[in-house]
């Protein structure tokens, strides 16, 4: 039921969207989300990307920076990039812990290549207006799960450091 799924809003200079989460299929993905709304990474970022008609990228930090880590990739299979509105994790490696994109289309080419971590609930007409270099104001955690959202990172191949929120 998507109203047990953790809730994310998105306000931005064209509006506000409304974002669940595949907890249940990306739990670590969504932990590390949670985590980063939650303390503001994402507060005052600005939309781009290489393909912003296609893909809209947010999470780069204000500064233009990204989180500094890497997570685990996670990939279910009876998840599709089959509409506009999905939310998803915008890098394989390096720094794959802070970008996502929100689609403008269905991509199913991305099916197994992009891990895909939620979709657009509210919003679809605000995210048919968003443009390269608006900014997102603030997001917002609305719902979660009454459990903690701790996550792993990778450091190196070998190693994984659990993360607590302080």
């Amino acid at each position: 039921m998507l109203l047990q799924l953790p809730l994310i809003q998105l306000e931005t200079t064209k509006g506000s969207l409304e974002l669940v989460l595949f907890e249940d299929e990306l739990p670590n993905t969504t932990a590390c989300f949670i985590n980063l709304v939650e303390q503001g990474f994402y507060n005052g970022s600005k939309f781009g990307g290489p393909s912003p008609d296609l893909r809209l990228h947010f999470g780069r930090d204000a500064q233009g920076g990204g989180a500094g880590f890497h997570i685990p990739l996670e990939f279910p299979r009876k998840l599709s990039f089959d509409a506009p509105g999905m939310l998803g994790l915008a890098g394989t490696g390096g720094d794959n812990g802070s970008e996502f994109f929100l689609s403008r289309e269905a991509l199913p080419h991305l099916d197994g290549l992009l891990p895909l971590v939620g979709r657009t609930v509210r919003g679809l007409a605000v995210l048919a207006q968003l443009a390269a270099g608006d900014t997102l104001k603030r997001a917002t955690v609305l719902q979660k799960r009454g459990h903690g959202y701790d996550f792993y990172r990778e450091v190196t191949k070998d190693t994984r450091v659990a993360l607590s929120r302080t």
